[in-house]
């Protein structure tokens, strides 16, 4: 019995290890995506953060709660191993969660980009709105991308006046080089012509995908942490008894 014990110790001991090393991989992971969804927080809106903000906290406690199981599999203590068992729990459920929200949220993206991404066109350039002017200036900038269909979006706006696009669109930058650009018979050579929809939307689903395949993962990996526990827990109980 007491081998049995000290192997499933150990095995516990190196799961904790594992288990930290996973918390600091969820919350790097989280900071990531959520540094992406807070550059286009005006386009993706604040329910988009959530799902990182979850992770970015189960991954600090993941690291304290792997840290407080390695203390009780050391001490072979049955009540740490029980409340061990009752955290990991807990996070398995918040995980699976967030993993879902994100899996969720993921199909929403075109949808809600659509609709956030026309309002802030009409506060392109506008006192008050300098943040949503650059933010389209940088999405457009670095996705390479002009509007939220095409390029022509922008001639409904009030910054256009019909025939301007902004200098974030040009392919080759220069002060003014948007200028009555939507008329032109060169347009296509000279701007980004794909809408800022498709392209961000599938960088957002993209990371939502993987996102959510990293929280499931370790939910489930948890799950071996807890029989790990109840075991252990058992087999103390099991030490206590025979004394």
């Amino acid at each position: 019995m007491e081998t049995g014990m000290k192997f499933i110790k150990y095995l516990l001991f190196i799961f904790n290890l594992l288990f930290a090393v996973s918390g600091i991989t969820l919350i790097i992971t989280a900071a990531v995506i959520q540094g992406l969804y807070s550059t286009y927080l005006d386009f993706l809106g604040n329910e988009f953060l959530s799902a990182p903000m979850l992770f970015i906290i189960v991954g600090v406690v993941i690291f304290l709660v792997a840290f407080f199981g390695c203390c009780g599999a050391v001490r072979e203590n049955n009540c740490m191993m029980i409340t061990f068992s009752v955290f990991l729990a807990v996070i398995f459920i918040c995980e699976l969660a967030g993993g879902i929200a994100a899996y969720v949220l993921r199909n929403d993206v075109d949808v809600t980009l659509t609709e956030n991404m026309y309002k802030a066109q009409q506060q392109y350039n506008v006192t008050g709105h300098e943040g949503v002017t650059e933010t389209w200036n940088i999405m457009q900038n670095e996705v390479h991308c002009c509007g939220v269909k095409n390029y022509t979006d922008w001639a409904n706006t009030t910054f256009s006046h019909g025939v301007n696009v902004p200098d974030s669109c040009c392919k080759e930058y220069t002060v003014g080089c948007g200028s009555n650009m939507i008329l032109s018979p060169d347009a296509d050579e000279r701007l980004w012509t794909v809408g800022c929809v498709p392209e961000l939307a599938e960088q957002v689903k993209h990371k939502a995908g993987v996102f959510a395949g990293i929280g499931v993962g370790i939910a489930f990996i948890q799950l071996i942490g807890i029989v790990f526990a109840c075991l252990l827990a058992k087999a103390i109980r099991g030490s206590y008894h025979s004394v």
